[in-house]
């Protein structure tokens, strides 16, 4: 069986056998072009300069003689001396190094002048130099004539071997250039050769790639049914009959999943379904998933929808839904006054809205289930409740006028002198009186705020001027407490539209609170802010803190945290404080830290510019609807 190396390893064999055989053509051409530089230096070169050196040597032997013949005897031997060993020895580098025709009898012609030369040049240092004529004699007809002969002879060798080494040169040149264009010719075929290989074995691998690439992407768009050819016994069927393998698989896992998915889903929906409260089930865009029939009834949703279909809820839900989605918590309400009212079937019901978001396996949110649980029955009973407590306060305050008005009297001793101890009695008994007749005023005010029974007379009103006269109005009482009570400045420009009278009540019945929850040396501050289109108000004290999970039912009717003083009244101021911002249409938080201090912030609407007279409309009144 061939594997994809060996269909490779042939496909390059043609290409890597003419780059070898181009390789061995260059390196015979280069060891060529070497062997004949290396003879044009190894023979005519030094001819070239031994011709040259016996030229030199001799004229200056000859310079020597005429020396001796102008009287410089000395001179001219010594200089003849000097250079008669540099002639003999490049006539030696002649005679050795002969290498082209003719050249041999010329180096004998120059063998032979040069004893010549010297036997006439020793008969001449022979003669005395008061002999001038006979020298001259010597010089001009042996001496000049051998020398001019050497020269010759030398120059015919220098001739001979530059001639010889052009003609070598234009050799080499040619041969040069023939191995070029033979080399060129050659490459251009072992580059067409490469091409065609590539292009073949690059076929030849491309197709069962692109086969098995073709079906991995229709096997992404669920396509399921793909099989890849296995045309060749190589890695490439190998991976086919891999795809084919992993193809079946996932056809099989996708059958069996399918199954257990739909069983899945008609299982959660069967759920659903058996929840008598509405309960729907959206994405992350807000689009209905599942939906029982109670949610598509009451609210009108439609689930399983192809494409899935968008929900709008009603505004108090809807909010809640967004919220969820955006990642801000789960909603989970705690009482009913967190009840949102829906008509069905011609009559208002109302139920607690719990929204929960679902989370994948990474925790990443993918949609909320909405479960709105049905609780009519209590929201009647509460308002029952409500009703009946109002009755019974009302019922309990003209007698209870009439029993304050009585102690009043006695206390006054209009019918007669008291004691001691009867006055002490009648004092506490007022002071009952007067506790019990203010919880049924507590009570009346909140049944009233809560049925919207209550008149607000609405004015414009600067955030620093509550908080200021809020500071004053209770500074006595904080003093006695031992407890530093300021205002921050800032919120000179920040008006309110309120109900004076009612605002006041919430901030004496903060700061009040704050102070009874306060330890001496403590410190109990006011600020106010913009924050969007509201203004908040924030009361903040260093007191002792309210654990965190009695927060939620802290403005509950009643509610006293467990081990809190008596002190504190019977547990309606905050429930009323909450009353008189909700009919205001704003919002009261708290957040708390044990051991730290507590911070309630009231949001209200923003108003126009207190100081500003052109945006002041004057005193509004208004009917704030039921804060449930």
């Amino acid at each position: 069986m061939k594997t994809l190396r060996t269909k490779l390893l042939i496909g390059l064999l043609p290409t890597l056998a003419i780059l070898v055989a181009l390789g061995l053509w260059a390196i015979v051409m280069f060891y060529r072009l070497g062997g004949s530089i290396d003879v044009i230096l190894r023979e005519n070169y030094r001819s070239v300069l031994a011709a040259q050196g016996m030229k030199e040597a001799l004229e200056r032997m000859d310079s020597g003689l005429l020396f001796a013949v102008g009287g410089r005897e000395e001179l001219g031997r010594e200089q003849f001396d000097r250079h008669r060993p540099r002639l003999e020895q490049h006539l030696r580098t002649e005679q050795g190094n002969v290498t082209l025709p003719g050249e041999q009898e010329l180096a004998d012609d120059l063998d032979r002048l040069h004893r010549r030369y010297l036997a006439a040049a020793d008969r001449f240092f022979k003669l005395a130099p008061e002999q001038d004529e006979r020298r001259a004699q010597v010089y001009f007809d042996e001496l000049l004539p051998t020398f001019d002969l050497i020269r010759e002879r030398a120059d015919e060798v220098l001739v001979l071997n530059q001639d010889n080494m052009t003609a070598m040169d234009r050799r080499a040149r040619e041969f040069a250039s023939r191995s070029i264009r033979l080399m060129v010719i050659a490459l251009l075929g072992a580059i067409a050769m490469a091409v065609a290989v590539a292009l073949f074995v690059s076929r030849s691998i491309r197709r069962p790639i692109e086969a098995v690439t073709n079906a991995a992407r229709a096997l992404a768009r669920g396509q399921l049914d793909q099989v890849v050819p296995a045309g060749t016994r190589d890695e490439l069927g190998d991976m086919a009959l891999a795809f084919n393998q992993m193809a079946r698989t996932i056809r099989e896992y996708r059958q069996a999943g399918t199954a257990r998915l739909l069983r899945a889903q008609r299982t959660a929906q069967a759920t659903i379904d058996s929840f008598p409260d509405p309960v729907v089930v959206v994405d992350t865009l807000g689009r209905v998933e599942q939906a029982n029939p109670a949610a598509r009834r009451l609210l009108g949703v439609v689930s399983a929808a192809e494409p899935p279909v968008p929900w709008h809820p009603a505004a108090p839900l809807r909010s809640l839904v967004a919220d969820v989605l955006a990642g801000r918590g789960d909603h989970l309400p705690v009482s009913l006054e967190q009840a949102i009212a829906l008509p069905d079937a011609g009559q208002e019901r109302y139920f607690l809205p719990r929204v929960v978001a679902i989370r994948d396996g990474n925790d990443e949110p993918i949609g909320a289930a909405v479960n709105l649980v049905d609780v009519t029955k209590f929201h009647l009973l509460d308002r029952l409740k409500s009703d009946m407590v109002a009755t019974v306060s009302h019922e309990l305050k003209t007698p209870l006028t009439s029993v304050q008005m009585a102690v009043h009297l006695l206390l006054e001793e209009v019918i007669g002198p008291l004691t001691p101890k009867q006055v002490e009695l009648l004092l506490a008994a007022r002071q009952d009186a007067d506790r019990i007749l203010a919880m049924i005023n507590d009570l009346l005010d909140l049944t009233r705020i809560e049925q919207g029974r209550v008149k607000l007379d609405l004015e414009t009103v600067a955030a620093d001027e509550l908080i200021g006269e809020a500071v004053a109005r209770m500074q006595h009482q904080a003093a006695d407490a031992g407890i530093r009570l300021e205002a921050a400045s800032g919120g000179h420009d920040l008006g309110l539209q309120v109900d004076r009278d009612r605002i006041d009540h919430v901030f004496d019945n903060l700061v009040q609170n704050a102070i009874q929850h306060t330890p001496r040396g403590g410190m109990v501050r006011l600020a106010a802010r913009r924050q969007g289109d509201t203004v908040q108000v924030e009361f903040t004290d260093t007191g002792r803190g309210i654990p965190r999970e009695h927060l939620p039912r802290l403005f509950e009717r009643f509610y006293r945290i467990p081990g809190a003083s008596r002190a504190g009244g019977a547990g309606l101021g905050l429930a009323i404080v909450r009353e008189i911002i909700t009919a205001h249409g704003g919002r009261v938080d708290v957040d708390s830290q044990p051991g730290k201090g507590t911070t309630f912030t009231i949001s209200l609407p923003a108003g126009p510019d207190p100081h500003d007279p052109s945006q002041i409309q004057g005193p509004m009144s208004c009917v704030p609807t039921n804060a449930s």
